[in-house]
């Protein structure tokens, strides 16, 4: 069945206006023009639609909805599995607080005493466990997101990094402090090289060329302002030709792979000048 864009505005409640600017931006295009000058949308755009909506919800901006959606291999039922499995954990997590709210109006109500430790319910996060559950989990190396960019307005997020090491490379828009809980870390920052061990923190300025990592150690990474790290991650989680480790060291990454991952870093506001300590140029 084909629709107007006035009946698509009216079906799935985006106006017409976003869906002339979706056009222009080549995010959604109609099936065809109408001799009236019409734009007409069939089945095939409807459902690019609802992706689009999907990840609008998600928080996705609109330059990278169309990165995804452009991709040759994109698989919309891949894709609606994956939207159910992030909406559950949303799910998931509001019915946590939902519960945490009830019971703090009781308590306060004096109907239902409340344990001092409930009132934080939905809020913790336990050991080795994401934010979102949700963290990064490849070739022996963790990141887990404890306070995210959603928290705070973008204003900061903060992850435990575990097992991993930076190429070398420049943040542009993000100041970043790392803090050592155990093992030791490497750190080069301009042209000047440091060792971290338990307990001791580095602070790196934004469009400071700087990299860290070379051994192995568990450490407290924080971003401000939060910016697309988050996302990075996400990102990097599904990168297939993600160089492991022994790639890394030896060198034996291919030039696709460089390339690729040169590519991601700089979709999220970082640019990759060179490899880490350990040889790493494209892992983390």
């Amino acid at each position: 069945m084909a629709y107007t864009v006035k009946q698509l505005a009216a079906m799935s409640g985006v106006t017409v206006r976003t869906l002339h600017f979706y056009d222009e931006m080549e995010l959604l295009k109609p099936a065809y023009t109408a001799a009236n000058g019409y734009r007409i949308y069939e089945e095939p755009q409807l459902l690019m639609l609802q992706q689009i909506l999907f990840y609008r919800e998600l928080g996705f901006e609109l330059k990278r909805i169309h990165e995804i959606l452009s991709q040759r291999k994109f698989e919309k039922i891949a894709a609606l599995t994956s939207h159910r499995q992030v909406l559950e954990e949303k799910v998931t997590r509001t019915r946590t607080l939902i519960e945490t709210i009830d019971k703090t109006i009781s308590h306060l109500k004096g109907t239902k005493k409340m344990k001092s430790e409930e009132l934080f319910t939905g809020f913790r996060i336990g050991v080795g466990k994401d934010r979102f559950n949700d963290g990064f989990n490849r070739n022996g190396t963790t990141v887990d997101c404890k306070v995210s960019g959603k928290d705070t307005g973008g204003a900061m997020c903060v992850l435990e990094v575990n097992d991993t090491g930076w190429p070398r490379h420049i943040n542009r828009d993000q100041d970043e402090w790392i803090y050592v809980v155990d093992g030791e870390v490497e750190l080069e920052i301009g042209t000047k090289r440091f060792h971290l061990g338990p307990r001791e923190s580095m602070f790196i300025p934004r469009n400071v060329e700087h990299t860290w990592g070379g051994v192995r150690a568990r450490v407290i990474n924080t971003y401000q302002p939060a910016g697309k790290i988050e996302e990075f991650f996400h990102v990097l989680a599904k990168f297939k030709d993600l160089p492991t480790r022994e790639q890394a060291i030896e060198k034996s990454y291919t030039a696709e792979q460089k390339d690729g991952m040169k590519r991601v870093f700089e979709a999220h506001g970082m640019t990759v000048t060179g490899a880490g300590l350990d040889g790493d140029s494209g892992r983390k």
